[in-house]
């Protein structure tokens, strides 16, 4: 379920080179419409952020230079709601409380990596990019 067929660029912040490299071949390989840019710690993915047009941040909690937590509250001030950006946290971390936590700072998914197939995190994706999108619509009209 292709949500345009226009290329999706994509922002994978992850530290863990292998990981990288997996999600990317995933989404490559499932449609020829995802672009991947990478970034291996969280300077780095905010910066790219800030210089690209990025459709939706796939997102690993556990950086080396700051807390995804903090990447998040960059990504989505709370104050530019209906600017929101597209975000898909996919991490190690387990617990309920850590992935309710992500989506109180605006991410719309939490995907587990030992848990998570290639079809989970496009459909989480796609799921994002819906959601942030329905949301500046509701914002537009009522406007």
């Amino acid at each position: 379920m292709e949500i345009t067929s226009q290329t999706t660029t994509v922002l994978l912040i992850d530290p863990d080179r292998e990981d990288r490299r997996y999600w990317t071949e995933r989404l490559k390989s499932s449609s020829q419409h995802y672009q991947v840019l990478e970034a291996e710690d969280a300077e780095t993915g905010i910066a790219i952020w800030k210089s690209e047009q990025v459709d939706c941040v796939v997102l690993e909690l556990h950086l080396p230079d700051m807390s995804g937590f903090q990447v998040l509250l960059q990504l989505n001030p709370i104050v530019r709601h209906c600017l929101q950006t597209p975000v898909v946290t996919l991490s190690h971390f387990i617990l309920l409380s850590i992935a309710e936590a992500a989506k109180t700072l605006g991410a719309q998914s939490y995907l587990i990596k030992a848990r998570a197939s290639g079809d989970d995190l496009i459909c989480a994706i796609q799921k994002a990019i819906a959601i942030v999108r329905l949301d500046r619509e509701e914002v537009t009209s009522s406007a």
